[in-house]
């Protein structure tokens, strides 16, 4: 049995694919390649990779199609997502980070930067498993599971990506405290890389779809950015017992 992380390419040019491949190569990955976004799919739901590379133009659907079909397939909800192409306005990254992408490289890109930012990818999703956490003060309302991408409102478990994880963690971490759109993506992304304000909204949009009951935990603050809100998240809690006191 091996160690090795599985790493899947979904790249319709084959000289393409072989370029990311040999980027990425590894004594400690194993790399395949697949022409379609459906082959993609379907070796995706057959060997389980840690990560897909997605180019954003495939000839059967695009790469955030595909993207969004791993993220509503819950045999695929580990799966890491790197979306590469030439296509890299804002629109194109909101949209890629709207259908669950956890990094976004434009072509033509380094090797090494592509490696670097497979290899950080791979260690945020790839954390050891902690024990259930409560958030700070927030009683049952909502948990994080330490240095892993798991959450919960209440025993209801949110299908969070990699990235989403990320945000929340960081705003729970915050409690109280607004956070700025640069502050959040500078946090999330790094100084070095690209991703707008915008960004983080879609990512804030999504969460909120997540928690439910619970999607007042996270406030806009007009003009700044986002706080996570302990009051809000008792709110979402007591609403949760006196919904199940009533089905007793």
């Amino acid at each position: 049995m091996t160690n090795r992380k599985q790493i899947l390419i979904a790249e319709a040019d084959a000289q393409a694919g072989a370029r990311i491949a040999e980027a990425v190569a590894s004594p400690r990955l194993e790399v395949r390649t697949a022409a379609t976004g459906r082959e993609a799919l379907e070796v995706a739901r057959r060997e389980k990779p840690d990560l897909i590379v997605v180019e954003l133009v495939l000839p059967d659907m695009t790469g955030i199609g595909l993207c969004r079909l791993v993220r509503e397939d819950a045999t695929l909800a580990g799966v890491a997502l790197v979306m590469v192409s030439e296509l890299d306005s804002e629109i194109d990254r909101v949209l890629a980070f709207e259908a669950g992408v956890d990094d976004f490289l434009a072509k033509p890109f380094y090797a090494r930067e592509l490696a670097s930012r497979v290899t950080a990818v791979l260690r945020r999703c790839g954390a050891p498993r902690g024990a259930l956490e409560p958030a700070p003060d927030l009683g049952e309302a909502v948990s994080i599971q330490s240095n892993a991408a798991a959450a919960w409102v209440g025993d209801r478990r949110l299908d969070l990506t990699p990235r989403e994880f990320q945000l929340l963690s960081t705003l729970i971490q915050q409690a109280g405290r607004v956070l700025t759109r640069d502050q959040l993506v500078t946090r999330l992304w790094g100084e070095s890389t690209e991703p707008s304000g915008r960004i983080v909204d879609a990512h804030v949009k999504s969460i909120r779809r997540k928690l439910g009951e619970a999607k007042d935990c996270l406030q806009t603050v007009r003009g700044v950015g986002y706080r996570f809100s302990e009051s809000g998240a008792r709110t979402a809690r007591d609403e949760t017992r006196s919904r199940g006191s009533g089905r007793q």
